[in-house]
């Protein structure tokens, strides 16, 4: 039985894979068009580690303890994202190329 709660953290859910295509497509009109998408696909990187790891959290939650167990698929998804914000560059990397672009990292006011 799906409960209201569940029906509405699906749609959350959703949402948010939703808006991360809509930057993904941005991101490939920008590379057609020959534009630098260094701000944007790291962004883009970010934003879709981050929003991996809780779809497979929020997830896992559905299964309660079961969800840990190797019987279901949720668990080795739910170990794998998180080298989605390690691997290709940690979340603090993205987050200190995008802050160049901005014009706000600390590093480079000397």
């Amino acid at each position: 039985v799906v409960s209201t709660q569940s029906t509405g953290k699906l749609a959350e859910m959703q949402t948010e894979l939703e808006l991360t295509r809509a930057l993904y497509y941005k991101c490939m009109d920008d590379f057609i068009a020959g534009e630098d998408i260094t701000p944007i696909a790291t962004m883009l990187k970010l934003k879709s580690a981050r929003l991996a790891r809780e779809i497979t959290d929020g997830c896992l939650q559905f299964w309660g303890g079961m969800g840990y167990t190797a019987d279901v698929p949720i668990s080795r998804l739910y170990r794998d994202t998180r080298l989605m914000s390690i691997g290709g560059g940690a979340d603090e990397v993205m987050l200190n190329i995008i802050c160049k672009f901005m014009g706000t990292d600390p590093s480079s006011r000397r």
